[in-house]
């Protein structure tokens, strides 16, 4: 989907104040303005109120306000007495919000309550194809995608307020389901050591042998606490640039693979004995935040109780602007996207196929030529019998 940009320096937050994002909010402009205007106006200076995208008339989607920063959207009090279900729940910290373009019949009376406010159908498809893309990026699940009146009561978006089953309609276009999804960190490998070791050495043809030979470590690690050990893997890879340790916070003599420790820019990090134990601290810190299950090994991961258990369930959440709770293995954007993206190569290589062994050939306990004396046998059955079994053995009876 093509996003077009005029980031507004005013209007919004630096940065979400910890909070992750949870809910996708919809509103409609309640002018007639399309989704470029709209963006260059709240580029212009300081009018107190903003939005991440606007979707224009014909389908076309303009960001103002960057995602990993808050808009100023849903703030203020509880308007009227309708809606408010996610008052107090959802904030301008929280939330990422999205203005579709609106038409109106009548331009005599510009009311928040006329009845005639419309939408293109250009734009509730350009605004699915938006809210399901960033489900999917910042796994938002279909419930908490929720109307401006569902926080705090005003009548936003007019056409998905007063038509509530058109409120259905858009809802249930998006799919998904009522319950937050994404790629657990939890589970059974889909890849192999061999594709790991295929993938490092297409990144990196100069690997130390020590890091190929480590890789079915995290197979074996991961099973042992019920983690997926090429999820960790991808990890490492990202962490320490496929193992170059170019701009990296960790040395290879570290038995750091996952930049455990490093909490801020300049810090060493955590080192470990070896790798072992370096891969298994990494696991276990993966399981902390995966699910809340007790260790199966003695716990070797040092900041395995800073970490809030559960709070990730998902490779997704990794990233603290992706995670609901705010929580998170680093602060960076997109960070379990690129996990991911690594996972997906590594998965897409080919295994060798091992070369079909040719069938043995029989092997003969004697090879060469016979011949028998005229007259030796009276019984020619016998004779052709004995010829027989000569000639099984590789014999030519030199005819």
């Amino acid at each position: 989907m093509q996003i077009n940009k005029k980031i507004t320096p005013y209007n919004h937050y630096n940065g979400r104040n910890g909070q992750g994002i949870q809910y996708i909010v919809i509103h409609y402009v309640g002018a007639l303005g399309g989704a470029e205007a709209n963006c260059i106006y709240y580029a212009s200076g300081d009018v107190g109120a903003s939005a991440h995208y606007y979707v224009g008339f014909g389908g076309e989607v303009w960001q103002s306000v960057e995602d990993c920063n808050g808009a100023w959207s849903v703030g203020g009090g509880r308007q009227g007495s309708g809606g408010g279900a996610f008052y107090g729940k959802a904030n301008n910290y929280n939330t990422l919000n999205i203005e579709m373009c609106v038409r109106k019949r009548s331009t005599t009376s510009m009311n928040a309550n006329d009845q005639d406010w419309y939408y293109e159908d250009a734009t509730v498809r350009a605004t699915i194809e938006l809210t399901k893309m960033l489900m999917q990026k910042y796994g938002i699940p279909v419930d908490r995608v929720i109307r401006h009146y569902d926080v705090n009561g005003k009548i936003c978006p007019n056409p998905y307020v007063l038509n509530e089953s058109a409120w259905q309609v858009f809802k249930k276009s998006l799919g998904g389901s009522s319950s937050a999804s994404g790629t657990k960190i939890t589970g059974k490998a889909a890849a192999t050591a061999e594709q790991m070791q295929k993938y490092i050495r297409s990144k990196n043809p100069i690997v130390a042998q020590s890091v190929l030979d480590m890789v079915p470590q995290y197979i074996q690690e991961g099973k042992a606490e019920g983690i997926r050990g090429d999820i960790a893997f991808a990890q490492s890879c990202l962490e320490t640039g496929n193992f170059t340790f170019k701009d990296s916070a960790v040395t290879l003599d570290q038995n750091n693979f996952c930049g455990m420790g490093v909490t801020a820019n300049g810090m060493k990090g955590n080192s470990f004995p070896n790798t072992k134990t370096g891969i298994r601290a990494q696991i276990q810190h993966l399981k902390a935040y995966g699910c809340t299950e007790p260790l199966s090994k003695e716990c070797v991961d040092p900041r395995f109780q800073y970490v809030e258990r559960g709070c990730a369930e998902f490779v997704e959440w990794l990233g603290i602007p992706e995670n609901p709770k705010g929580k998170g293995w680093a602060a960076g954007s997109g960070y379990g996207s690129k996990i991911l993206n690594i996972l997906e190569a590594i998965t897409g290589m080919k295994e060798e196929q091992p070369k079909p062994t040719p069938a043995p050939h029989p092997e003969l306990e004697q090879t060469g030529t016979y011949k028998v004396q005229a007259g030796s046998y009276k019984d020619k059955k016998l004779a052709n019998s004995h010829a027989a079994v000569l000639k099984s053995k590789g014999f030519d009876d030199n005819r």
